[in-house]
C-alpha cells in the first residue's frame, strides 16, 4: 500500500500551472482522457474505478483510497495498488464492489496532464463533470513543500 503526499487546489485557469512546469524543466508524461466512477459507503474507503482514453488504447483500473474528500489543500492518504480490469475479471470487480457495499456511485470526468520533474508530479486536470480545474503536486515530502512555496505567487488563482 502506499501512502500518498500532495497537495490538491481548485483554480481559476490551468494556463499558468502549464506555463510553470514547461518553464521549469518538467516533462510532460501523460496526457489523456479519464472518466471516474467513485464508490461508497459512508465508510473511511472508497472504490475508484478510472478509465483512461489514450491516443492508442484504453485501460481500465479499479483502486481503493481513502475517503477524505475535503477542500484541504494538503492531503495525506493511503492508496492500494492499481488493478488492471479486463474482460476476464471484470465479474469479480463487480462483485467485490458489491459485497463491500460500496455504491452511491459519483462520475468525474476530465482532461489531465502529468507532468514530472524528479520525484515531483504536477497533475493538471480540467474537468467537464463536474466543472472545474484542479492542480496537484504530489511526491516526496519535502520537494512538494518546496514546490507549492514557490507557487504562492499564483494564490490569486487559487478557488475557495
Amino acid at each position: 500500500m502506499n501512502q500518498e503526499y500532495e497537495y490538491s487546489f481548485k483554480v481559476k485557469d490551468i494556463t499558468p500551472f502549464i506555463d510553470y512546469c514547461q518553464q521549469h524543466q518538467y516533462q510532460l508524461i501523460e496526457d489523456y482522457r479519464q472518466i471516474r466512477t467513485l464508490y461508497k459507503n459512508n465508510g473511511t474507503v472508497m472504490a475508484r474505478i478510472t478509465k483512461n482514453f489514450y491516443p492508442n488504447q484504453t485501460i481500465e483500473i479499479l483502486n481503493f483510497k481513502d475517503d477524505h474528500l475535503t477542500d484541504q489543500v494538503l492531503k495525506v492518504n493511503r492508496e492500494t495498488a492499481d488493478l488492471i480490469i479486463t474482460e476476464e475479471n471484470r465479474p469479480f470487480v463487480n462483485s467485490l464492489i458489491e459485497i463491500l457495499d460500496l455504491n452511491h456511485p459519483k462520475i468525474l470526468e476530465r482532461h489531465r496532464l502529468v507532468y514530472q520533474k524528479n520525484q515531483v508530479k504536477f497533475e493538471i486536470d480540467d474537468y467537464t463533470t463536474p466543472t472545474i480545474k484542479v492542480v496537484a503536486i504530489e511526491g516526496l515530502k519535502e520537494e512538494v513543500d518546496a514546490v507549492y512555496q514557490e507557487l504562492e505567487c499564483f494564490s490569486d488563482l487559487f478557488q475557495n
